[in-house]
């Protein structure tokens, strides 16, 4: 398994480059540590758990079964590891309210090591990924308490409390990663794809390489990225999205329907209504609307929507689909 693990990491050491920028380290060592369910990075060397060296057929013979949570950390503790020489080490974080810049982005980054296939069906194990982040960030334990009812993500280490003992880890990196694939997606046009996403995390890497980041300075980033589609309060600045999903604890819900109908020219129109719900009047999202051709999900547009409220729009496509979905690859954290 060791030629696997150097074979992952070789993969996101150029995922990471492409989506983030240059590290300044010319190699990276990796290698593992006896602790069965435990990562760590340094600089230029990484530890990762004596787990990653193990298939699933050694798996199930140690557990006597398949642990779908425990398949998923094997799969992803090494890309996991192997980003933190982006996060954490060339840009550090100032405070325990910046955690999430590290823990966070790092999920995130494991998160793109999937969707690029390097393995396996990346669809599906794209989705699972996103659908075990939203469930640690909403489970309630058995106080009734979710990791997202102890407070904002901004809190840090200050969410645990005796009724949130998991707080911390159970929000930062997946709620911090949530915000990170949010941030790409309400970015993301069909022209330019992730073009400018992109060039803002090249800008923030830049700007703070080998220096500490902190929540402001990485808005201040996003900020000279913003552009007219989703500028939402007006004013060029992400305020209202930091403000929801950062320092906020908000989380909506969403209802989605659509109709079908033929057109001239074998093309179809399609008609959908959104629904959002359980947030105050002053939550806004963008939210993505795909549609399967045939080829898999290819996203049509993103549409705004504020408080609690329905949307409708109308589209002419240019054949009919299979299907239409709201936010297809779970990349929208909601309830």
């Amino acid at each position: 398994m060791t030629k696997y693990a150097l074979e992952q990491t070789r993969a996101q050491l150029q995922i990471c480059t492409l989506f983030f920028g240059k590290i300044p380290y010319d190699e990276i060592f990796i290698t593992e540590q006896p602790n069965f369910n435990f990562g760590q990075s340094w600089p230029n060397l990484v530890y990762l758990p004596i787990s990653a060296y193990t298939d699933s057929t050694q798996r199930w013979m140690l557990f006597g079964q398949i642990d779908n949570k425990f398949t998923g950390f094997v799969r992803e503790v090494t890309p996991h590891e192997v980003s933190h020489q982006w996060w954490g080490h060339t840009v550090g974080w100032a405070s325990y309210h910046d955690q999430w810049l590290s823990e966070g982005f790092a999920e995130f980054s494991a998160g793109l090591f999937l969707q690029q296939g390097v393995a396996g069906d990346w669809r599906k194990d794209y989705i699972d990924f996103w659908e075990r982040l939203r469930n640690r960030i909403l489970e309630k334990n058995n106080f009734s308490v979710s990791p997202n009812d102890a407070g904002p993500l901004w809190m840090g280490e200050r969410l645990i409390s005796p009724r949130s003992e998991l707080a911390y880890q159970n929000l930062t990196y997946p709620k911090g990663a949530y915000v990170l694939a949010m941030l790409r997606s309400i970015m993301y046009t069909n022209e330019d794809h992730d073009k400018a996403f992109i060039a803002m995390m090249h800008d923030f890497v830049e700007s703070h390489r080998e220096q500490p980041a902190s929540t402001e300075s990485f808005l201040a980033i996003v900020d000279k990225h913003v552009t007219k589609s989703i500028d939402l309060a007006g004013n060029g600045r992400l305020d209202w999205f930091f403000d929801e999903w950062v320092y906020g604890t908000q989380i909506p819900r969403y209802q989605f329907s659509y109709q079908l109908t033929a057109a001239e020219g074998g093309k179809s129109k399609l008609h959908i209504t959104l629904t959002q719900s359980e947030v105050d009047q002053n939550f806004a999202m963008l939210v993505p609307v795909y549609a399967d051709f045939g080829e898999g999900m290819i996203r049509i547009d993103q549409v705004g929507i504020a408080g609690n409220s329905t949307r409708n729009r109308d589209y002419l496509l240019p054949k009919q689909p299979r299907k239409v979905a709201l936010n297809a690859y779970k990349e929208i954290l909601e309830r």
